[in-house]
């Protein structure tokens, strides 16, 4: 077990799965706490903070980030079908402003804010 691993396991005492999945992350060959943090859309600082159950913002965006990316899965996209977690959170990000006028912007911008996993909150 990684140190990593074991700070977030005293922090959190009974460690949620999406939390050790972004600690394996960190941990990754590689891979470090930063470049995880840019890949989520989060500070460093943010990430250190959920790992340490120190954050005192809302959990649930920087959960549904690491479940996508991270723990990744396939979804019922009502526009394209089955897509993988992470192109869906790809989708949803720029479903927060139309910013084209290609077709399939568009359609995915509409599509998006329809779906019931868009919650349209910014992930900050």
């Amino acid at each position: 077990m990684s140190p990593r691993m074991d700070m977030a396991q005293e922090c959190w005492g009974v460690l949620p799965d999406w939390v050790e999945a972004l600690v394996n992350a960190c941990d990754a060959d590689g891979s470090s706490q930063n470049k995880v943090a840019r890949r989520l859309k989060f500070s460093a600082t943010v990430i250190s903070q959920v790992l340490r159950n120190e954050y005192k913002g809302s959990l649930g965006n920087i959960e549904r980030r690491v479940r996508a990316i991270y723990a990744p899965g396939t979804v019922q996209c009502p526009a394209l079908g089955p897509i993988s977690s992470e192109d869906c959170l790809t989708w949803q990000d720029d479903a927060g402003e139309l910013r084209s006028s290609a077709p399939m912007t568009v359609r995915m911008f509409r599509a998006c804010r329809k779906c019931p996993r868009y919650n349209g909150e910014p992930d900050t």
